[in-house]
């Protein structure tokens, strides 16, 4: 079964127990099923949202039924990138990467465990995000109209994908303690966003900063915007003026895609979701 894997913002993981399509029908069945649900979607909406398409190419999967879930999605491992893993010997017949391409000083969840990789097993990896785009392509629509949640991690493989189809990643701006979710660190096809579904309303956050925080990023801004002096006083006289700034930020990037979740552009406070939790208020907000 898939989960998330550990990582700098999840160093635990996450065992979702969700199902993983099976390779050997990508040209069948599987195939099939993952076709059907993008037409239908393409058929009833603009653009495709792709949750975590980590999974469409390089799921991290652990065994199921193990009695305790959060050690085994600990212990896991990709499983296109596990030729040769004593603890995961059957993942070895899916492998594409070699154990020449493998960097071991590593752990297996690092998004530079595979080194490279040859276009050849680049197209196998891209075979379920080539089916992707074919039904774009039917439908009309631009790959730009797909939207890859690609968070703080972002392994080889997938970005060797994404690079094939000129896809981009999500950039968080209210998470800019790290580099990838920095403005100025956007690429063309990023999608860059002053938070999500995930994170706390932009309005809430900053009226919860302290001082120091507040005047780290009125300083930033100051800079990314070309602010003036009476500018400045302003965002650090008052919280509520940073939001907007962080916003004209989103624009000031090189990424063509911005994107404003419902809570920041009406100015809520309420949470939407809270992850890695269980709660009815979760997914609730109306």
């Amino acid at each position: 079964v898939m989960g998330a894997p550990p990582s700098r913002t999840n160093p635990d993981g996450q065992p979702w127990n969700y199902p993983v399509l099976d390779p050997a029908q990508f040209d069948g069945a599987a195939r099939a099923l993952l076709v059907a649900r993008i037409d239908k979607a393409f058929d009833e909406y603009d653009s495709i949202r792709i949750d975590h398409p980590h999974g469409l190419v390089c799921p991290w999967v652990y065994p199921a039924h193990t009695g305790d879930p959060a050690r085994a999605v600990r212990d896991g491992a990709r499983l296109y990138e596990s030729p040769d893993l004593d603890d995961h010997p059957s993942l070895a017949r899916f492998a594409i990467a070699t154990p020449e391409q493998l960097d071991r000083t590593l752990p297996r969840y690092h998004d530079h465990w595979v080194r490279m990789l040859t276009v050849e097993q680049v197209a196998r990896y891209s075979i379920l995000f080539d089916a992707i785009a074919e039904s774009a392509s039917r439908h009309g629509r631009a790959l730009a109209d797909l939207s890859c949640e690609v968070l703080s991690t972002m392994p080889v493989p997938l970005t060797r994908v994404l690079d094939r189809h000129g896809l981009g990643r999500w950039s968080v701006l209210q998470k800019a303690n790290l580099d990838v979710y920095r403005m100025e660190n956007a690429a063309h096809p990023d999608w860059v966003m002053l938070g999500n579904h995930d994170t706390a309303p932009i309005f809430a956050l900053a009226r919860g900063w302290d001082a120091a925080t507040r005047d780290k990023w009125t300083r930033h801004l100051t800079t990314r915007l070309s602010l003036g002096a009476v500018e400045q006083q302003h965002l650090a006289a008052d919280s509520a003026h940073l939001p907007t700034a962080m916003l004209a930020e989103l624009f000031a990037s090189d990424a063509e895609n911005v994107s404003i979740f419902f809570a920041d552009l009406f100015g809520y406070h309420e949470r939407f979701n809270v992850p890695g939790t269980i709660s009815d208020a979760n997914w609730s907000l109306r």
